[in-house]
């Protein structure tokens, strides 16, 4: 999971590099499981009560201290997010401070917090993109999947007093047995908004810290998920939609590889990191492990110990000569979550992939029947 969209081949290039030389460039920092929101798919949020019998969050001038230690590191771009990040009680001094190290900020937020005193101050210390999470097209749905019956009109408030004040605000969403009704407006909404947006329809059964098992109500079917996905390349696509879907046909079939365990290929513990409210550092956002206590161990120690255990993962062999492997999101924490095992066969994610490239293909050869 990238921390933030990479804006240019420069910075494309600096995180690729990054990667060869396992610099730890993007990190996240997740202030606090506290949130104002109860989604039911959330796999982060405690209550305070909750929270309490777990530890309690760690202070800005821990967390600012810790940011140095980043700094000296390598970490160029940094993602604040929780929980909800605005409710820790330091964020503006924590945000004031890392950006006035250098970083570039990224924030994910519910959005339902910014007022016009929390526009102002973003306009005064513009982040690099707020990303708003947009759940659902109206109050009922915020009640039925957030249990926070206010939060749409507090987030088209807050979108507009951000871009307002031109900061640059991105809608983000999961899409969830209880907001699938509201697909194609949600798209509307955020097209209308004149944002950059992006909607998920496949979701990680993870459950961290709330030790309660993942809900697997609280998400679609691999074959509603798929068509989810394909309805919102659609509607984002538009024009382009029929070259898109070529393009993921094109790689979804692509010849059988020779079957062997092959290493974890996305950024996490080799160029990206995350780090938990606990002070836990773990190579991904949705993996309790591999983990190590950043604030014993020291930064540039625990990044040791997280880059040398993320070497010695291993994914299932039968994935690397898998015709659709181009076209599949499967990695290490998808393998994990689904199967218990970093070299598990994820079936749900299997299931996915072929139900989006069959309904790609069908929707391609009836336009060309139609066109014939």
């Amino acid at each position: 999971m990238e921390p933030i969209d990479y804006q240019g081949t420069v910075e494309l290039k600096l995180c690729e590099k990054a990667t060869e030389r396992l610099s730890p460039i993007n990190g996240i920092l997740e202030l606090t499981p506290l949130c104002n929101m109860n989604c039911d798919m959330c796999f982060v949020r405690l209550s305070p009560q909750e929270m309490q019998k777990q530890g309690s969050v760690r202070s800005g001038e821990e967390w600012i201290s810790l940011a140095e230690e980043m700094c000296s590191a390598g970490t160029l771009f940094v993602l604040l997010t929780g929980g909800e990040p605005l409710l820790h009680p330091d964020f503006r001094d924590i945000y004031i401070t890392l950006k006035k190290m250098g970083m570039i900020l990224t924030i994910n937020t519910n959005g339902t917090l910014i007022d016009e005193e929390w526009a102002d101050f973003f306009a005064r210390h513009k982040p690099r993109r707020i990303n708003i999470t947009l759940y659902g097209k109206d109050e009922a749905t915020y009640e039925r999947l957030c249990h926070y019956p206010d939060g749409y009109r507090r987030v088209r408030k807050a979108v507009r007093l951000l871009m307002e004040r031109q900061v640059d605000v991105k809608i983000n969403g999961s899409i969830t047995p209880k907001n699938i009704h509201d697909l194609d407006e949600l798209c509307s909404i955020a097209e209308d908004m004149n944002t950059a947006w992006k909607y998920d329809t496949y979701m990680y059964p993870a459950s961290r810290e709330r030790l309660s098992a993942f809900d697997l109500q609280a998400r679609l079917s691999p074959q509603e998920a798929a068509a989810a996905r394909v309805r919102i390349m659609e509607k984002k696509e538009k024009e382009e939609f029929r070259q898109a879907a070529a393009r993921l046909l094109e790689i979804g079939n692509v010849p059988e590889g020779e079957p062997a365990p092959s290493p974890a290929k996305c950024r996490a513990g080799r160029s990206s990191y995350v780090i938990s409210w606990q002070g836990k550092m773990r190579p991904c956002i949705m993996l309790t492990k591999p983990e190590a206590d950043v604030f014993r161990l020291g930064f540039s120690e625990a990044w040791k110990e997280i880059t040398n255990a993320v070497s010695k993962i291993r994914l299932n062999a039968e994935c690397s000569a898998c015709t659709m492997r181009e076209a599949c999101q499967s990695c290490a924490a998808c393998a994990f979550l689904e199967t218990g095992e970093f070299d598990g066969v994820p079936e749900y994610m299997c299931q996915y992939t072929k139900e989006t490239l069959r309904l790609l293909k069908d929707i391609c050869e009836k336009e060309e029947s139609r066109n014939a």
